[in-house]
C-alpha cells in the first residue's frame, strides 16, 4: 500500500469534492494511490497529500513556472475557499488537474533528447524560487554531509555484522554501499558551492527530484509534461539529470550515443555550458542515487525488517550494476 494511498469509500469521496470544491462527479477510478475524477468541468486527481503538507509552496512554485514559461505542469485546484488542502478524518487531500497523457517508455531512445529540452526549460522558469535555508526542500550545499553520514551509518552496519534476515547477501550489500557512498563522496572533495554559484547562478535550482518514467507525460503533441513534486528540491540542477538518467538509461545498457542525446538536448537550452564542478555534482549523484540510502535504512535500521525491503534493496543494487562500467570511464580524478 502506498502511504499517499486514497483509503476512502466512494460515496465520501464525492462528498468531499461536492463541499470544498462545488463539483458534481460524474464518475471516479482508482488509478493507482489516487482516483481520477470526471466531473462537468474536467478530469482531475484526487490525492492524498500525506507526502505534501506544504501544497502551497507547490502550488506557488508551479504556477510561477507555468508563468515563466514552462505551462506543461498540472494546475493544483483550490478549493472553494482559496485553500490547496482538505482536511478529513485525520488525513489530508488534495485535488489537481487531470493530465490525458502517456508515460514515457524507457524504451523510447527517440523521445530522451526531448525530455532534456523540456527539463533544460523547466529549470529555466523555475529561476528565482528558494525555499526557507531550514526547509527540508533546501538542499543546496548539504550533499558532502548527508554522504558523510550515510557512509557511518554503514560503517555502524558493518561492525554490528547485519545479516539481519539470515539470508546471507548483506555483508556484500553493505560493501558495494560504502564503496559507492566514497565513491560519491570523492567526487565532491575539490566542490566549491561557493564559487559554482558565483560563476554559475544557474547550477542552483529548484528540482523535480523524482524523474522517474511515471513522473513524465507525452502528450497528443508530443509535448512533455512533468507530474508529482513530493520529491521537489531546491538543489544542484544536475540532481535532475543524475537522476533521470538513472532510470532511463538502463534499458539501453548505458549507451553513449542515448546518453549523449540527453545532454544535447539540455544543453542546447542553456546560455552557457554546464561547469566542471556541476559534473562533479553529477557524478557524486550518479554514483550514490537517494534510493540508495532510502532503502538501506529500510531495510537495516530497523528492528522489523521485512523480505520485501531486503529483495527491493537487492534488486535496486543489482540494477545499479550496469552502470558501473560508466562510473570507471569518469573517475573524479579525471573530471
Amino acid at each position: 500500500m502506498y502511504r499517499a494511498d486514497v483509503n476512502l469509500d466512494r460515496s465520501t469521496i464525492k462528498s468531499i469534492i461536492l463541499r470544498y470544491y462545488d463539483l458534481d462527479v460524474i464518475s471516479l477510478k482508482k488509478v493507482r494511490a489516487a482516483y481520477k475524477v470526471a466531473t462537468e468541468h474536467g478530469a482531475y486527481g484526487f490525492k492524498n497529500a500525506a507526502e505534501l503538507p506544504d501544497l502551497s509552496f507547490i502550488r506557488n512554485c508551479t504556477e510561477h513556472i507555468k508563468k515563466n514559461g514552462f505551462p506543461h505542469l498540472p494546475d493544483i485546484l483550490p478549493t472553494n475557499t482559496g485553500e490547496s488542502l482538505v482536511q478529513y478524518d485525520g488525513e489530508i487531500y488534495y485535488m489537481e488537474q487531470w493530465i490525458d497523457a502517456e508515460e514515457v517508455s524507457k524504451a523510447n531512445a527517440a523521445v530522451i533528447g526531448k525530455i532534456g529540452i523540456a527539463l533544460a526549460d523547466f529549470h529555466h522558469a523555475a529561476k528565482g524560487l528558494l525555499p526557507a535555508p531550514d526547509s527540508s526542500r533546501f538542499g543546496w550545499g548539504k550533499r558532502r554531509d548527508f554522504l558523510r553520514d550515510a557512509y557511518l551509518q554503514i560503517l555502524n552496519w558493518k561492525k554490528q555484522d547485519r545479516t539481519v534476515l539470515g539470508i546471507g547477501l548483506e555483508r556484500q550489500m553493505l560493501d558495494f554501499l560504502q564503496y559507492r557512498c566514497w565513491l560519491a563522496h570523492e567526487y565532491l572533495k575539490e566542490v566549491s558551492y561557493s564559487n559554482l554559484l558565483a560563476d554559475s547562478p544557474e547550477a542552483a535550482v529548484l528540482c523535480h527530484g523524482s524523474l522517474h518514467h511515471k513522473n513524465i507525460l507525452v502528450g497528443k503533441e508530443e509535448e512533455i509534461w512533468f507530474i508529482d513534486w513530493e520529491s521537489m528540491i531546491y538543489a544542484e540542477r544536475v540532481l535532475d539529470l543524475a537522476q533521470l538518467l538513472h532510470y532511463h538509461a538502463p534499458p539501453h545498457a548505458w549507451n553513449p550515443s542515448v546518453i549523449r542525446r540527453f545532454f544535447h538536448g539540455y544543453q542546447s537550452r542553456l546560455s552557457t555550458p554546464i561547469a566542471r564542478e556541476e559534473w562533479k555534482c553529477f557524478f557524486s549523484y550518479l554514483a550514490f542515487p537517494r534510493r540508495f540510502y532510502t532503502w538501506m535504512n529500510r531495510y537495516f535500521d530497523t528492528q522489523q525488517p521485512t523480505v520485501k525491503a531486503y529483495f527491493k534493496l537487492k534488486k535496486i543494487i543489482d540494477q545499479d550494476l550496469g552502470k558501473e562500467m560508466f562510473l570507471q570511464q569518469f573517475p573524479p580524478n579525471r573530471i
